[in-house]
């Protein structure tokens, strides 16, 4: 007598459903790959805090960094020579445009290691302060502003790559002369 083969399908099943079972049951690090840390957090508030400004007019773009424990963020100082300071623009629109310099808080100064120099940086939080131009013939009612912040973040190990992240608010605009509550 003939021995009768299994299913063509039953092998192909049993190992789609052990590797199920293996995967299941695996650590959730084993699954998701981790990407690189991201120790600096950015928001993007105003002064005023209502968010409205007149049509050429200005306000005070309020750029807050909260850095994780451990690590910092280089000063705008050309005393630096080699890692990549806080930076911020004002991405291109019709409506908002720098009105000077930001204005950065005190940073603190000491060697760097990694640099082999002294440099100027930020630990725990930092905010800086932006002037901006709203045209003159701007529209009133709601429009986005976006800002590029551009900086390097290290610990006392590594530096990450330098970056680029973009924060955004909405300003409400008013017509020249109008209340700004």
């Amino acid at each position: 007598m003939r021995r009768r083969s299994p299913a063509p399908y039953a092998f192909p099943l049993a190992a789609v459903l052990l590797l199920a079972a293996a995967t299941t049951s695996a650590p959730a690090g084993v699954l998701a790959q981790k990407g690189p840390p991201q120790p600096i957090k950015w928001s993007l508030a105003f002064e005023p805090e209502s968010g409205q400004a007149a049509a050429g007019g200005t306000l005070i773009a309020v750029v807050r960094a909260v850095i994780d424990e451990g690590w910092h963020v280089y000063a705008p100082d050309e005393a630096n020579v080699g890692p990549r300071p806080v930076e911020l623009i004002i991405v291109k629109n019709p409506v908002f445009a720098a009105a000077g310099k930001f204005v950065a808080p005190e940073p603190e100064r000491e060697m760097d290691q990694a640099f082999g120099q002294i440099t100027a940086s930020y630990t725990d939080e930092a905010t800086f302060r932006l002037p901006v131009a709203v045209a003159a013939g701007a529209a009133a009612g709601p429009h986005v502003i976006e800002i590029d912040v551009s900086f390097q973040a290290c610990d006392g190990n590594i530096c990450l790559p330098a970056k680029a992240v973009r924060v955004k608010a909405t300003v409400n605009v008013t017509r020249p002369g109008a209340s700004l509550n």
